[in-house]
C-alpha cells in the first residue's frame, strides 16, 4: 500500500469526511495502475473453495 501513500502526501488541507474518501479512493485508483498480476491467480478460486471446506463456518 506504499503506492496509495505516496499520492495523498501532497495534500496540504484534509478538510471534511467526504472529501478525504475522495483523496483515498483517487490514490487508490492511480495505485492500481502499477499493480502487478500475482503468479497462479487463476487459481485463486480454488483456493477459496478449499479454505471454505476445511475451516468450518463460525455460526
Amino acid at each position: 500500500m506504499g503506492d496509495v501513500e505516496e499520492y495523498p502526501r501532497d495534500v496540504k488541507r484534509w478538510h471534511h469526511s467526504p472529501q478525504r474518501h475522495r483523496w483515498m479512493a483517487l490514490a487508490v485508483l492511480e495505485a492500481e495502475n502499477r499493480f502487478r498480476r500475482l503468479d497462479g491467480y487463476e487459481d485463486l478460486p480454488r483456493l477459496q473453495a478449499a479454505l471454505k471446506e476445511a475451516i468450518p463456518d463460525e455460526e
